[in-house]
């Protein structure tokens, strides 16, 4: 305490003309519109950096919590929609009643954000930031907020591998509409944005425009996802097949956030499956 004073009484003079000084800017700031302006424009040299920066803060905040509602609400919207069911008129099966029928659920959504993305190899892949513990398994559909992405590969307990659409690897079973023609949609280009349907016939009759969706014929897929639009076709007199390119709806450039899909009744399909195969 006897420091304090001693302190006290060593600065008080600077003390007293600090607090004049201080005193005495309040007032000019306040009567004097020449003084305001000058000391409002030096100060704002000084927090306005600091102002932008707590705003770029907030609002990242901010978008984060609202790009995580708007997440749940596309997945509630998702999870209602008809490709998500199967429809059918017996009542073999415990299913309950809406509108349009008997309905049973057959598969399931969740979200991830990504972490890492490639768009310029040979084999490109993508890491999201959900895995074991959040019940991820190998064989789930990918999607964007615009179409297909690719399917789960590996699985760790935090994070996954995701070959993406743009992998050679990559093979998805797929129908041009409106003429409900089914082919496969590989990736061969070094574009980003461009992929082709094979093993369409000559002989159908396809537009440019066309949309391609998934066909349904997979246990991964649900029927109906936008894959792309058909932006060119080609005819080869050395193949009996057309090639055709499409405009991946996907931008795997600015793919952030991704929804997974699961088959409710994949393990059911998988058994059946290998019974065939080993018959």
């Amino acid at each position: 305490m006897t420091g304090l004073k001693e302190l006290i009484k060593r600065f008080f003079h600077i003390l007293i003309l600090f607090s004049l000084l201080v005193c005495s800017l309040i007032l000019i700031y306040q009567n004097n519109n020449f003084q305001y302006s000058i000391i409002s424009t030096t100060t704002q040299r000084f927090t306005g950096p600091v102002q932008k920066f707590a705003n770029f803060f907030y609002r990242h905040l901010n978008y984060y919590n609202e790009n995580e509602y708007l997440m749940q609400q596309n997945i509630a919207l998702l999870k209602e929609k008809e490709n998500m069911f199967i429809f059918y008129d017996d009542t073999v099966h415990p299913v309950f009643l809406d509108e349009k029928g008997k309905k049973r659920r057959i598969y399931d959504i969740t979200s991830a954000h990504v972490v890492f993305n490639t768009i310029n190899k040979a084999n490109n892949y993508i890491i999201i930031d959900k895995g074991k513990k959040d019940g991820v398994i190998p064989d789930m559909a990918v999607l964007s907020p615009n179409g297909v992405a690719g399917v789960v590969s590996d699985v760790s307990e935090n994070f996954s591998t995701v070959i993406s659409l743009l992998n050679p690897n990559s093979r998805i079973s797929a129908k041009i509409l409106p003429v409900n023609k089914i082919g496969i949609v590989i990736w061969g280009d070094s574009d980003p944005s461009i992929a082709q349907i094979i093993d369409i016939p000559k002989h159908i009759m396809i537009a440019v425009g066309d949309s391609v969706v998934t066909s349904g014929f997979s246990d991964l897929f649900p029927k109906d996802v936008l894959i792309g639009s058909i932006i060119e076709k080609f005819d080869n007199p050395n193949n009996p097949f057309l090639t055709i390119k499409i405009r991946i709806a996907t931008d795997f450039g600015n793919l952030h956030n991704v929804f997974l899909i699961s088959n409710l009744y994949k393990p059911e399909l998988d058994s059946l499956k290998s019974k065939f195969k080993n018959e």
